[in-house]
């Protein structure tokens, strides 16, 4: 007889199938990955909308329809898969039904993003409309009556505060509309935070602090009535656009061990990016599901049964990680007490050592930070088989970067390459790796190598959990750039550096340090180049970060005027005078236009600048005697006469020290 293979259900393998899938750009082999994601994980309704998604990006709409017809009557109230469903009834030409399932969605999601605009799309569509196939009327009436017979999940957000005056009200408030519960247990709280919580419509209960985070964690689960629990700190905000994901993923249920991991965007308390990361937030409110270690506590802890799904649709944008922020809160003492006594416990606890290595790497401490993400690299090199897919390939890279950076960054740059390549064995894809690699090799003047690891940070894809790892973003987009255009700049090689510069130009931060120098070599290297189409620009740019460098603008000018003719010379100093503010109480910018447009023909241009150059203050008498003969050129001699007799007492006055 035929022997049939069993399909092995493998959640995390598909979880690493789906994170390839998430970065693939061909959109055939895309979907070939979802495909072979859902078939490692049959059940799961989020690698069934990703193929739907894929099949209607592929124009095989049917496709959809079928998949998503046997899908939605078992997941009714499921907000992107509804969308999807409607959206290929849709352009299928079948506008009728597309908006039954779009009013539906509206009954579950008002807010869906694009919901808005597909109703209209549907309703001004339904005129010229096809009718849909009888199969597919009796799936929307059977969509329709599951979503009235099964409830709605229900949502408790449970936070732990202690003086959060600063931030809890913007926590509440992120919430509101979305969780059907809001309890905030206070730990202590000696300022308004209990006030504010309470008038912002949250419940506050109260748990004394026993130094560890998990039972005050615990403690606000033990409050919670709702189907599922979202944890939510004071300092952190759940972006208003993850609302529909949520909902999502209380509708597909499933797994009742499987924790949600969130996005967590990092900020200053003033709205600057610093990094970002993911943490185990979204899960069902079961008793096994409890958070277990003192601090960097996790949901399930080490229970073997826990699930993890890694959502990029779910963010958090997290203010308390700034060190001004946890510096004020002794933020940093409290978790360095506390990760210690963890490792007294269990000394050789690899997540301890990592959450103590970058502890120590924000707070700035060198030695600690080498000693702490030494250790990960230590036990997990002596067995890297001993831990579990998600550990290897999310923490431990991690370390490897760190540890590679405290080493350049005390001189131990040999040490430094010698890690950062055996980290690149394992992990060739980590840009952050190459990136800091490098700096090992820029200190020992070792460009050639410094230059060929920065270019493969920029050119390095990650893959797997590489897409969900914790990266600083900003390598890729502009630092490692950034980097090979400084060694080509001081090595002579300007027109490379140029190109690299000029890749960068506006993808750096605002108010980064390396802004203004960036900026200024810009205009020096465009003008050494001749590139006279973005030589304004880049001027007009470096003004308005250092307006008081008008001598810069008008060196510029005098290069233009030059190379490249009065009239770019004359848009540039227009363009300072009408773009950056500042310029227009230098009498110098309104000269050098005024002179321009004289050496032009245009004299009454000229004499229109003239006069502002005269209404900014003295001015000194040669400014005069010249003005003059212009005025006297274009036959107004009387109202040159008057200038005449200025210069003349000016002159008698000792003030003919020119000013201008």
């Amino acid at each position: 007889m035929p022997m049939r293979l069993a399909l092995v259900r493998d959640p995390q393998s598909a979880e690493y199938v789906k994170a390839i899938a998430l970065r693939e750009k061909d959109k055939p082999r895309a979907l070939s990955l979802w495909q072979a994601a859902l078939q490692l994980d049959p059940e799961s309704v989020t690698l069934a909308g990703h193929e739907a998604l894929a099949l209607l990006d592929a124009g095989r709409r049917d496709e959809v329809v079928q998949s998503l017809s046997r899908i939605l009557p078992l997941h009714p109230r499921h907000p992107h898969m509804l969308n999807l469903f409607g959206v290929a009834l849709y352009e299928l030409g079948h506008a009728h039904s597309a908006l039954r399932v779009f009013e539906h969605l509206a009954t579950i999601d008002p807010d869906y993003p694009p919901l808005a605009g597909s109703m209209q799309n549907a309703r001004n569509a339904t005129r010229n409309a096809k009718p849909a196939p009888a199969a597919v009327l009796t799936t929307i009436e059977r969509i329709l009556t599951e979503a009235k017979t099964r409830p709605r999940p229900r949502l408790a957000v449970c936070m732990i505060a202690k003086n959060e005056a600063e931030f809890i009200v913007g926590a509440i408030e992120s919430v509101t509309g979305l969780a059907d519960e809001i309890i905030v247990v206070d730990t202590g709280s000696t300022d308004d935070t209990v006030a504010l919580a309470r008038g912002a419509g949250a419940r506050v209960e109260f748990f004394p602090w026993v130094g560890d985070f998990s039972a005050a964690r615990n403690a606000s689960l033990s409050y919670a009535t709702a189907d599922w629990v979202l944890c939510l700190d004071a300092d952190e905000r759940l972006q208003k656009g993850s609302f529909s994901s949520v909902r999502a993923v209380m509708e597909e249920g499933g797994d009742p061990h499987r924790v949600i991991c969130v996005r967590i965007m990092n900020y200053t308390r003033t709205g600057r990016f610093m990094s970002d990361g993911f943490s185990g937030r979204l899960f069902r409110n079961v008793p096994t599901m409890k958070f277990h270690g003192r601090v960097h506590e996790e949901v399930g802890g080490d229970r073997a049964d826990v699930a993890t799904d890694y959502r990029l649709d779910i963010n958090f944008d997290h203010y308390g990680a700034d060190p001004e922020v946890m510096k004020e809160k002794a933020k940093d003492a409290r978790n360095i007490e506390l990760l210690e006594s963890r490792l007294k416990e269990k000394p050789d606890d690899l997540l301890t050592w990592f959450y103590l290595g970058s502890q120590h790497a924000t707070a700035g401490r060198l030695e600690p930070t080498q000693r702490a993400f030494g250790k990960v690299v230590e036990l997990f090199e002596r067995n890297p088989g001993g831990y579990s897919m998600v550990i290897r390939n999310l923490p431990v890279p991690f370390s490897y970067v760190g540890y590679v950076r405290a080493l350049a960054d005390a001189g131990r740059t040999s040490q430094a390459i010698e890690v950062g390549n055996r980290g690149l064995a394992r992990f060739p894809d980590n840009p952050d790796l190459w990136y800091h690699t490098a700096f090992g090799y820029i200190f020992q003047h070792d460009f050639a190598n410094a230059r060929r690891y920065l270019q493969k940070a920029l050119e390095v894809e990650p893959t797997g959990y590489g897409v969900i790892g914790m990266q600083n973003r900003s390598i890729q987009l502009w630092r490692a750039e950034k980097f090979l255009g400084d060694m080509d700049y001081e090595e002579g090689l300007r027109k490379d550096a140029y190109a690299h510069y000029c890749r960068i130009a506006d993808k750096m931060p605002e108010g980064h340090d390396d802004v203004v120098p960036i900026a200024a070599r810009l205009v020096e290297l465009a003008c050494d180049q001749e590139d006279f189409d973005r030589v304004p620009a880049f001027t007009l740019r470096y003004m308005q970060l250092r307006p008081t460098e008008h001598h810069v603008a008008l060196q510029v000018a005098r290069f233009l005027h030059e190379k490249a003719g009065p009239q770019s010379a004359y848009d540039l100093l227009v363009g300072l005078w009408t773009d950056v503010p500042a310029t227009r109480v230098l009498p110098d910018i309104a000269l050098a236009i005024g002179q321009v447009a004289e050496e032009a023909g245009e004299d009454q241009e000229a004499l229109r600048w003239y006069e502002k150059v005269m209404e900014a203050g003295p001015v000194s008498a040669g400014f005069l005697t010249n003005l003059a003969q212009l005025l006297i050129r274009n036959g107004m001699n009387e109202a040159a006469a008057e200038v005449l007799r200025a210069a003349r007492a000016q002159v008698a006055a000792g003030e003919g020290k020119p000013r201008v």
